[in-house]
């Protein structure tokens, strides 16, 4: 009886976009310290995307996430909605870091300005964890994965959260160029 509830628990882990968005913040990145949160939401949406694309992590709702090509790459909208949600809940709280931004890697500049790119530049940059709340949430859905589960999001988080934001975008760009067909960059 145990074993079937256990069961039943690990298939219903990842239900909707929240659970994978508060799953995705619990998971312990580089540091190997839970909850570790997400620089930007450029790169959270990126982060998404992996875990659908390499991580196979949300395959039971094929379509949960609508990813569609857009300016920096696979984005969707859902992710907005979901995260004023866990907001308004106080699951996920977002911190606006001063003089961070998304682009942060100086040397971009003058890569950019050859191509004629240039981005405003942004005073702060908003980065996502969770609250004490959250983190509950988070370790529960965490906790029901499967074991194959936990390792791949563990991995794309600790890879992919840390990684400068340029090399971030080049790579999704060079490994999924479909998504990156309406981007404003050519990396």
């Amino acid at each position: 009886m145990a074993a079937d509830k256990q069961a039943s628990a690990e298939k219903q882990a990842i239900e909707s976009g929240v659970d994978v968005l508060l799953a995705l913040l619990y998971a312990p990145g580089l540091k190997g310290k839970p909850g570790e949160p997400v620089r930007g939401i450029t790169r959270l949406q990126k982060l998404l995307f992996l875990l659908w694309k390499e991580g196979r992590f949300y395959q039971a709702i094929p379509d949960l996430y609508g990813f569609e090509a857009y300016d920096f790459g696979p984005c969707m909208d859902d992710l907005y909605d979901d995260i004023d949600f866990t907001q308004d809940i106080g699951l996920i709280q977002t911190k606006e870091v001063p003089t961070g931004n998304e682009y942060e890697d100086a040397y971009e500049d003058a890569f950019l300005k050859t191509f004629g790119v240039r981005f405003p530049k942004r005073k702060t940059r908003r980065d996502y964890g969770l609250t004490s709340s959250g983190l509950e949430a988070g370790k529960e859905l965490y906790n029901a994965l499967q074991d194959d589960e936990r390792e791949r999001l563990v991995q794309i988080k600790k890879r992919f959260n840390s990684m400068p934001f340029f090399d971030l975008l080049r790579y999704v760009y060079q490994k999924y160029p479909k998504f990156a067909k309406k981007s404003v960059l050519s990396l």
